[in-house]
């Protein structure tokens, strides 16, 4: 890569970064504006436009470039599903995740608060996003006998549940890692009790789900009230 495609690349990292930081700071992204983005990038805003066509079109590319490469090394990592022993699976996939989201909260705040956010192009790419992984969490668990009984219409049911479960516990546990790291007067044992608490919930959550799940049959008949 030429010293000119690097600080390309770097000019348009520093415009997710800057998207980020004013969201994490309580702003949604349909209310930042272009000059506001690039008065935090420090670039004129006409430098914008050798970058993204507007507004929309880099918050997608926030999406499906940063908050994408993420849940593609977490579903790398995860190993709910993997052919592998049932020692501690869910569990340590718990652990796993609450760390990545501790790790990069910034995503993961983005993630959750513009999911229903006000920009319609985001919440598509948000949304595509989740069906992604949750395809890939569904050929997962595919692969373990535990769940061979279930068809691949099941499967994709399941995986959805269980993605929709993960994201409900984020904003809770950026909450505790929050005041962790920045209130200087919180009390950190109360803390990590509080967050030992909810990763023990967390997997019991899960635990209830897939070996729920390892009872079901899909030949069961789902009937609707007329």
């Amino acid at each position: 890569m030429s010293s000119r495609e690097q600080k390309k690349l770097q000019t348009r990292h520093a415009f997710f970064n800057a998207v980020l930081d004013l969201c994490m700071m309580g702003q949604s992204f349909s209310s930042i504006s272009l000059r506001q983005v690039t008065r935090e990038v420090g670039v004129v805003p006409t430098a914008f436009y050798r970058h993204f066509d507007d507004m929309e079109s880099l918050g997608q590319a926030l999406v499906v470039e940063e908050l994408g490469n993420t849940l593609a090394i977490l579903s790398n990592s995860l190993q709910i599903g993997r052919k592998r022993s049932f020692d501690r699976q869910i569990a340590k996939s718990i652990q796993l995740f609450l760390q990545t989201v501790s790790a990069e909260p910034r995503y993961w705040q983005f993630l959750v608060s513009e999911r229903f956010g006000g920009s319609e192009a985001v919440r598509k790419s948000i949304n595509d996003l989740m069906k992604m992984h949750s395809k890939i969490l569904a050929e997962d668990l595919a692969l373990q006998p535990a769940f061979a009984h279930i068809n691949q219409y099941d499967l994709l049911l399941l995986s959805g549940a269980g993605t929709n479960m993960f994201f409900s516990w984020i904003i809770d546990w950026l909450d505790l890692t929050y005041s962790e790291d920045h209130d200087d007067e919180v009390d950190l044992e109360e803390i990590e009790s509080k967050k030992q608490l909810m990763l023990h919930n967390c997997t019991r959550q899960a635990q209830m789900l897939f070996y729920g799940a390892y009872n079901w049959k899909s030949s069961e008949e789902t009937l609707l009230d007329d």
